[in-house]
């Protein structure tokens, strides 16, 4: 079951973080970018998902559970208007450490209670991740 890895241990978990905030420092034009609404219809079909179903739903799938994740963190990104320049220009040991957090605070809860929305465990995570990188 996904709850009893070691999310740091997981390159895939480590990778995927990377991807998103790759995607989301990346300058793109004014006609490529997604609007909130996007990025919300993009999630909504597993905002119910508890960290659980989630899972399950992914068919126990390491990738596709963190896609879910991934459509998450983006809006994540914009509710709590995070400073992406800033983890850009973050040297590297510091986004490694922010990625490894983020994930490590995901287990953690999800482990903790199966049954809490992952969409709500991704955001606090994140926020926990942010806030320790302080």
């Amino acid at each position: 079951m996904l709850f009893g890895m070691q999310l740091k241990k997981s390159w895939t978990f480590i990778a995927a973080i990377s991807l998103v905030l790759g995607a989301c420092m990346m300058p793109v034009s004014a006609e490529e970018e997604m609007t909130i609404d996007e990025y919300i219809d993009v999630a909504r079909p597993n905002l119910h998902h508890s960290c659980e179903s989630a899972w399950a739903a992914s068919g126990e799938n390491a990738d596709k559970y963190v896609e879910m994740i991934n459509d998450f963190v983006a809006i994540v990104f914009i509710n709590h208007d995070f400073n992406i320049q800033r983890i850009a220009d973050a040297p590297e040991a510091d986004q490694e450490k922010l990625q490894v957090l983020f994930y490590d605070e995901i287990g953690k809860r999800c482990k903790e209670d199966p049954q809490k929305l992952l969409a709500g465990v991704v955001e606090r995570s994140l926020v926990f991740a942010f806030d320790e990188m302080k």
